[in-house]
Parts: structure tokens; sequence; C-alpha cells
């Protein structure tokens, strides 16, 4: 029997945390795998992501050396914005159990995600702790709290700042090599 954690987010870029806190997620929750998927467009974001290829391709350096990861592109194929009961409908059947993963940034919003009474008993959604966000809900993941922000690394890479401590050193480089966020 696998058991999956489904891990979606607009990973522009994917960080440390991205890879480190969701494997940690798994370990804790004794499940076999971790699924990231690469959101074409949130629904809750006004912001526009770096096109899909550069981020399906950052992700899956980032990913290298993780057996226990995968990358679907259910979102990314489907286009436009997607919403998560959607995508867990989708891939009900092909997992044993699966169960989403999500930080406490967007669990403090999660009332309003579409359907969002359905992915609580499709779902059973576990919540990564996110360094500066308190929760007191018992289904905050007693691990290492999600630290740092897609959206300040690319603050830092357009102020020309050093990011490096907070990705992969393939993704930096895979960044600078396409001129990604200036």
């Amino acid at each position: 029997m696998t058991r999956t954690l489904l891990y979606g987010g607009s990973f522009d870029p994917p960080h440390i945390a991205h890879v480190q806190v969701p494997h940690a997620a798994m370990e804790c929750l004794q499940f076999d795998r971790v699924l990231y998927v690469p959101a074409f467009q949130s629904p809750l974001k006004e912001t526009t992501p770096t096109s899909a290829h550069h981020r399906i391709a950052m992700l899956e350096l980032a990913l290298a050396a993780c057996p226990w990861a995968d990358i679907s592109t259910i979102e990314i194929d489907k286009e436009g914005s997607s919403f998560t009961i959607d995508t867990i409908e989708a891939l009900q059947g092909n997992y044993d159990e699966l169960r989403l993963l999500v930080g406490a940034d967007q669990w403090e919003q999660f009332d309003q995600w579409h359907r969002w009474e359905d992915i609580i008993s499709m779902a059973n959604p576990a919540i990564m702790p996110r360094e500066g966000i308190e929760l007191s809900d018992t289904s905050v993941l007693q691990i290492n709290p999600l630290s740092g922000a897609s959206t300040t690394i690319r603050q830092q890479i357009r102020r020309e700042e050093c990011f490096a401590e907070s990705i992969h050193p393939e993704v930096a480089t895979y960044i600078a090599q396409h001129g990604l966020y200036l």
C-alpha cells in the first residue's frame, strides 16, 4: 500500500524548505512518497508565476536526489486556475492513500479554497508549521517549520542580494543561466 502526500504550490522558485519540510512531514506521518503538483495559476494569487517549463525544470533539479519525491504536471497540463479538489478527485484512484500537505500560511485561508470541506473529507490535510505563524490546530505536524519564501528569494535576486543558502545550487545555476526574476 502506497501512502502519498500531495503537495501543491507555485514553486517559483523551489527552495530548500520545499524539499526538507515535506520530507520531514512524510517521515512524521509514516507515508511513502510526496507528490509535488506545481500549479499553473493559483486561484488565490494575483501574480502570474514564472513560465511552467522553468518551474518544472527547477523543481526537477531541486528533487533530483530525492527518490521519495515525484512531480505531477496535472495542473500545468490543464492550464488556467486549478482547484485542489479537482486535482484530488483526478488523482485519488491512483493512490492507496492520498493526504494533502499544506503550509500554515495556506491553512489560515483554507476556508477560501474551493470546496474546502470536501478537501478535508477526501484528503485529510496535514499542516506544515511555518515560521512566524502560530496555529493551535491538532493537524499541525510536530516538525521544524517551513522557513523562507519564494517571494523573498525573487526579491533578493532582483536586488542582487545573496540568496544561495535558500535554494539548491543547481536551481541557483538554472536561475542565473536563464536570467529569471531580474
